[in-house]
C-alpha cells in the first residue's frame, strides 16, 4: 500500500488489530528488512511497518535530508494512517528517528523498543582519526593551483578505504547520510520519557554495545538486554528470543 505526503509516495504495510505497534528500519532497508518481527506481532497488534523515503519503493526525498526531515515524514505519515500514539520497534537509523520523536513529540509515542540504535556518537578510533586526517588533507589541497584534478582523483581512490559500507552503497541518498550520521543525539535521550527496551548483540560492529549501554544510562527509564553472539541485527540473529521478548514487552 502507498500514500503520497508532501509529493512523495510513501509505501507501507498493515496487518493485524489491538494497540498500534510502527516498525522504523534501518539504513539501506525497507519494511521487508522487519518481516519476522512484523509476522509475529501483528497476530496480536495493528502492526505497520514502513519503507522510509529513498528506501524500499517510496520516493527519494527531493533534496538531502537530515533526521529532522525524515521525523516529520513519520508524524504526517501517522496523521494519515491514523496512528495516534503507537508503540515504536526501531532498528538503527529507524533508532535515531524514534529518538527525536520521544524527546520532541513524547504524547505521540508509546513503549520503544531500541534494537542496535544508532544515535550515540562513535568513539573517536584511528580509523575515524585517519578519515578526518584525509579530509583535512584534501581540503587543504584544494586551495592549491592545479591542484583539484588530483584531489578528485585522489579522494575516488581512497573512498573504497575510507568510506563506510553504508556510504558506498547509498547512492543519490549520500549527501543525506552524511548529514544524518554527523548527528549526535545523545543530548536528547534525557529528554526521552517513554519506557524503553533496549536490545543489543555483543558482536555488533556498527552500532557497537557501548552505544546501547550509553543509551541506557541517559534515558530514564530504559533496560538494557544483551544477546551473546549477536550482531548488528539481533531481531534477525535470534529471531525467536527477540520476538518473545518484543511481544511481552509489548504487551506488558
Amino acid at each position: 500500500m502507498t500514500v503520497e505526503i508532501d509529493g512523495l509516495l510513501i509505501r507501507y504495510k498493515r496487518a493485524g488489530s489491538g494497540e498500534q505497534v510502527l516498525l522504523l528500519h534501518g539504513w539501506g532497508g525497507s519494511a521487508e528488512s522487519f518481516e519476522p518481527v512484523f509476522l509475529a506481532l501483528q497476530p496480536h497488534f495493528d502492526t505497520v511497518a514502513i519503507d522510509f523515503p529513498g528506501h524500499g519503493q517510496s520516493s527519494l526525498p527531493p533534496r538531502p535530508w537530515r533526521v529532522s526531515d525524515f521525523l516529520d515524514l513519520t508524524l504526517k505519515l501517522m496523521d494519515r494512517l491514523s496512528l495516534a500514539r503507537p508503540h515504536v520497534v526501531a532498528h538503527s537509523f529507524g533508532g535515531r528517528v524514534a529518538i527525536q520523536m520521544a524527546a520532541g513529540h513524547p504524547d505521540r509515542i508509546g513503549k520503544i523498543l531500541f534494537t542496535a540504535s544508532a544515535g550515540v556518537a562513535p568513539h573517536r578510533s584511528l580509523k575515524r582519526s585517519l578519515k578526518r586526517g584525509a579530509a583535512a588533507v584534501a581540503r587543504g589541497l584544494a586551495g592549491v593551483p592545479v591542484a583539484g584534478a588530483v584531489v578528485r582523483a585522489l579522494k575516488e581512490r581512497m573512498r573504497p578505504h575510507l568510506a563506510s559500507r553504508d556510504y558506498l552503497n547509498a547512492g543519490e541518498l549520500r549527501e543525506t547520510l552524511s548529514l544524518v550520521v554527523s548527528e549526535d543525539l545523545t543530548p536528547l535521550l534525557a529528554s526521552v520519557r517513554s519506557r524503553c527496551l533496549l536490545v543489543w548483540g555483543d558482536q555488533d560492529q556498527e552500532t557497537p554495545l557501548y552505544m546501547g549501554q550509553t543509551m541506557k544510562a541517559h534515558i530514564p527509564d530504559a533496560e538494557l538486554v544483551v544477546f551473546p553472539g549477536a550482531g548488528h541485527f539481533p531481531y534477525l540473529d535470534q529471531q525467536n528470543k527477540f520476538n518473545m521478548l518484543a511481544s511481552r514487552f509489548l504487551r506488558e
